[in-house]
């Protein structure tokens, strides 16, 4: 039988959670008013208890309550005169600064403008914001568009040091962390408490393996970077970004006007985050465009600044890219006074890489047909050289680029055209007593880079005086006009046949206007080059 009543204690938590109700409704002023209400009471058990009340009783009967009103007389005055002195001082100490909403984003704005880079801007608005709440620090995650992770752009705390502020640049919450998708649903902002952090860590254990490492890298940054209030940063219904807010001083919490205001400067943050963007952009598009223009100037370096003086020929080149800088080359390799070499190619592909190969044509071309003071053969052979091109193209790309190559020699002295037709568009060769008929160049073999072996053949041509020879690549046949029709090989020969008697000069030219004048209104869908040759 129990004689004594039950008495339950209180667990820790709930213990716990009754210390964190006490302080979210205590304030310097509370605090004050009852620290002045227990002086008041104690002076009155001090001065009614024991001899001092007999002693005040001893000047008559109602001297005790005479006394009891000169205390409240005296107390009067004292507390109006603490309200008025004191009391602001301990507000000002213990209490977040008030602040002047006009006047931060006036700050905000003006910081904008002495800025020289995106990092400095979002290093002065975190500055701005920290400062104004009296927050311990102030981050930035900006939404990267590659990643879909939200980067940490910017941590601002008093006194730490621009290394490791560049260190905890490499923190981000990944697009599926537990926090982020709040942000996403909810319309304000999201507060954390320090046993929130505590509980989710503790939660990890229950978590999905998938999950796991992702909420552990949450966990870690939010604790890395104190987080206690994560604001929205919206653009057009996007989360472009999220500011973090460490912890007040004095720990006091964000009031409800503080959040709506952190609210309104978010929605300038996201026209600053849009606006950042664009020119990051910008700086990025100029940045290649300077490189592209760097590239089409090193590779009009590769091809022939003027062609070769010859008494037995005369040689004409012309190579525009369709994109600044293209995968066309040409080349002419004077190896003495009796021999010539001429190459056209085309790499498969646009742009940057099928520059690259094509420079890595040139150069293994001119490497595979030097030959350092050897005398020339009376026959050349290029069928080797050719078969070792194949192979070291396939080497360094294994196979996935392939290249279309035409190389030839000319024995000025025997007007003998030796060459060998990788996989390219056959040149037309027109003969002077052919009556404009042309002979196409087709002998060779497969493309150049496909196969790691490849056999070649070559063939021998004899040029008299006056015949000409054009060398293409598919650019010029495939020109289309504003119909959508393609040039054309029978234009080509048509041109050709037309001014075959003039200069190669002249022929460039023409064949240039013919084929601008066709294409008029319609940009070059791939590059134009061609090289003309002609027997003197």
């Amino acid at each position: 039988m129990r004689v004594l009543p039950r008495i339950n204690m209180p667990n820790p938590k709930s213990v716990r959670r009754l210390k964190r109700q006490v302080k979210r409704h205590l304030s310097p002023r509370r605090i004050y008013y009852f620290t002045e209400g227990l002086v008041l009471l104690a002076l009155f058990v001090l001065i009614f208890t024991g001899s001092r009340l007999r002693f005040i009783d001893g000047f008559g009967r109602r001297s005790d309550l005479v006394a009891a009103l000169l205390l409240v007389a005296l107390a009067i005055p004292l507390h109006f005169f603490a309200k008025r002195r004191l009391l602001p001082r301990i507000e000002r100490r213990y209490n977040p600064a008030p602040y002047d909403e006009h006047k931060i984003f006036f700050d905000l704005g003006q910081g904008t403008r002495t800025v020289s880079s995106i990092d400095q801007l979002y290093e002065n608005l975190a500055d701005k914001i920290r400062d104004a709440f009296e927050a311990s620090n102030a981050a930035i995650f900006v939404h990267d568009e590659l990643t879909e992770d939200y980067n940490l752009r910017v941590l601002s705390t008093p006194g730490e040091t621009r290394t490791k502020t560049s260190a905890k640049k490499r923190l981000s919450l990944g697009s599926r962390a537990f926090v982020v998708r709040r942000l996403i649903n909810l319309s304000t902002p999201l507060t954390i408490e320090p046993h929130d952090v505590d509980t989710w860590e503790q939660a990890l254990n229950s978590t999905l393996p998938s999950l796991r490492e992702t909420r552990a890298n949450e966990h870690d940054v939010l604790k890395q970077v104190k987080s206690r209030l994560l604001v929205q940063i919206r653009q057009k219904d996007e989360l472009v970004g999220i500011l973090s807010l460490g912890p007040r001083r004095g720990e006091f919490h964000y009031s409800p006007s503080d959040r709506e205001l952190l609210m309104s400067i978010a929605a300038q943050l996201g026209l600053v985050i849009d606006n950042a963007r664009l020119t990051e952009r910008m700086v990025v598009q100029e940045r290649l465009r300077r490189e592209l223009a760097l590239a089409a100037e090193v590779q009009q370096r590769l091809l022939p600044s003027c062609p070769p003086e010859s008494k037995a020929m005369e040689v004409a080149g012309f190579c525009e890219p369709a994109r600044g800088i293209g995968g066309d080359y040409y080349d002419f390799i004077n190896f003495d006074n009796c021999q010539m070499g001429l190459a056209i190619a085309d790499v498969a592909g646009k742009g940057m890489p099928a520059a690259l190969l094509m420079s890595t044509v040139q150069a293994t071309l001119r490497s595979l047909t030097a030959r350092n003071g050897a005398p020339a053969p009376v026959t050349p052979e290029l069928s080797p050289i050719v078969s070792k091109l194949n192979r070291l193209l396939f080497d360094s790309t294994n196979g996935e680029h392939y290249v279309t190559f035409f190389y030839a020699t000319f024995d000025q002295a025997t007007q003998q055209l030796t060459y060998v037709n990788a996989g390219h568009n056959p040149p037309l060769f027109l003969q002077a007593k052919a009556a404009g008929d042309f002979r196409q160049l087709t002998a060779g073999g497969l493309v150049a880079g496909a196969f790691e072996h490849a056999a070649y053949e070559q063939e021998t041509v004899q040029m008299e005086s006056n015949d000409l020879l054009f060398l293409f690549t598919d650019g010029l046949t495939e020109a289309l006009n504003l119909n959508g029709e393609e040039f054309g090989t029978q234009r080509v020969m048509d041109v050709l046949k037309t001014f075959a008697p003039f200069s190669v000069n002249q022929i460039r030219d023409e064949v240039i206007r013919c084929v601008k004048e066709w294409c008029f209104g319609m940009p070059l869908y791939d590059d134009l080059t061609f090289v003309v040759m002609k027997v003197k």
